[in-house]
């Protein structure tokens, strides 16, 4: 097929050959719907199913910087949104499904670029989140938001999505199935776009509230991220979170000095603090 005869502007997913969960997410896009094959892409398959293209990287994803400068030169389309297909590790081993904005708020530890954040797609991954506590409803698996954290670095819109949390789950074929068929009926939301501020690492309240009211959320930035000499992280999470105008903190979990200077960080951005009853309930009908 000739690129002029592609769509644009497209979106990625993206499997890595070096991620055992990436693959068998790959495969399972691949058995639930009628893909075409397409161009190579650096030596190998692609696959395309309406606009959505699905490519396979040789290296693991967090140390490839501008792959979506690759993709838009080698298809010939810009580059809607990128998502990449992942595992998910913790130390506790709790089977998960997780969703999440990627880039560095301070160190750049797991590639990508330090002090760096790569644009948020706050309404295409909070409707990924719903999808996943939908899809895997019968499943033995937490569905979760995680907070903003590594790399790459990317200009394009981009989210990761990720199976885990040990070497069994990442083979589980349901649970691969599940991200499967959230990925290939994904809209995004119609939603008031905020950004998240406080708690841990799977920013617990962030997650519920994003399940319940009529909220989605884009950049994410836990507690242990933000103190007083450090404010200028909400600047890069607003401005690299496309139409975020409200922030929903998580209070309790925030000394009330960090939490003032918080709130006054946000209103000189423009951002309206709120809170869950300020929020819309989600449509009892809505299902992603």
């Amino acid at each position: 097929m000739a690129v002029g005869d592609l769509p644009g502007p497209m979106r990625f997913l993206v499997a890595s050959e070096a991620d055992e969960a990436s693959r068998t997410q790959r495969e399972e896009l691949l058995r639930t719907a009628s893909w075409t094959s397409d161009r190579e892409f650096e030596g190998r398959p692609t696959w395309r199913h309406g606009d959505l293209a699905l490519v396979t990287v040789p290296e693991h994803h967090l140390y490839r910087d501008h792959l979506d400068r690759d993709l838009d030169a080698a298809f010939g389309v810009p580059v809607d949104l990128v998502v990449y297909l992942s595992k998910h590790r913790s130390e506790s081993g709790r089977p998960s499904l997780t969703v999440h904005p990627i880039g560095n708020p301070g160190a750049a530890e797991f590639g990508g670029q330090p002090e760096t954040l790569v644009p948020a797609a706050p309404r295409w991954m909070t409707a990924a989140l719903r999808g996943l506590r939908q899809e895997a409803r019968d499943l033995p698996f937490e569905v979760t938001f995680e907070a903003t954290h590594h790399g790459p670095y990317l200009e394009a819109p981009t989210f990761y999505i990720e199976q885990g949390s040990t070497e069994r789950e990442w083979s589980d074929p349901k649970a691969a199935h599940a991200i499967a068929r959230v990925l290939l009926s994904l809209a995004p939301l119609d939603a008031p776009i905020a950004i998240g501020i406080g708690g841990g690492h799977y920013m617990p309240r962030h997650t519920s509230v994003a399940l319940t009211r009529r909220i989605a959320f884009g950049h994410l930035l836990p507690s242990h991220v933000l103190d007083a000499s450090t404010l200028d992280r909400i600047d890069r999470a607003v401005d690299r979170t496309p139409g975020a105008q409200i922030a929903y903190l998580h209070r309790k979990s925030l000394s009330t000095p960090l939490l003032h200077a918080i709130e006054r960080r946000l209103e000189s951005l423009g951002i309206r603090v709120v809170r869950e009853a300020d929020l819309d309930a989600r449509a009892k009908d809505e299902t992603s």
